[in-house]
């Protein structure tokens, strides 16, 4: 008879943190209409008043706080790393990225053109996951 009641206590359990998992692992995070407005809006101050180096930079720093917004904690590298579901095109984002790092902590200069090009890539993905997210 104990055995029976440990078997369907631990039965319980299971099926307990089966569902738990599949909640956790499947749910959709989404940001507020107001948090989703005002990302909006520093992304267009970025893009209209900075250079295109720092456009890339600072896309990078809201693409970021978007995620860290929508429930993931971390560096963007570890964050990346995770592969989080609500990112589209995650290979882009790492390159993108990548070049970010490079822009800060290197003296490689890159011509405005591919610059330009790339912020205008970042901002593609950041207006993908806002939509995502809402």
């Amino acid at each position: 008879m104990d055995s029976y009641i440990i078997f369907i206590v631990i039965f319980i359990f299971v099926i307990f943190l089966w569902v738990f998992l599949i909640f956790k692992f499947t749910k959709k995070y989404k940001v507020s209409p107001e948090k989703i407005k005002f990302f909006n809006t520093q992304l267009k101050r970025i893009i209209t008043n900075w250079s295109p180096k720092e456009q890339v930079i600072d896309i990078d720093k809201l693409y970021h706080k978007i995620l860290l917004e929508s429930w993931y904690q971390w560096t963007f590298w570890e964050i990346l790393k995770s592969e989080p579901s609500e990112i589209w095109n995650l290979q882009k984002i790492w390159e993108l990225h990548k070049l970010r790092n490079k822009l800060v902590h290197d003296f490689d200069l890159l011509s405005e053109k591919i610059l330009k090009s790339k912020s205008q890539d970042y901002q593609k993905e950041v207006n993908k996951l806002l939509r995502q997210l809402k």
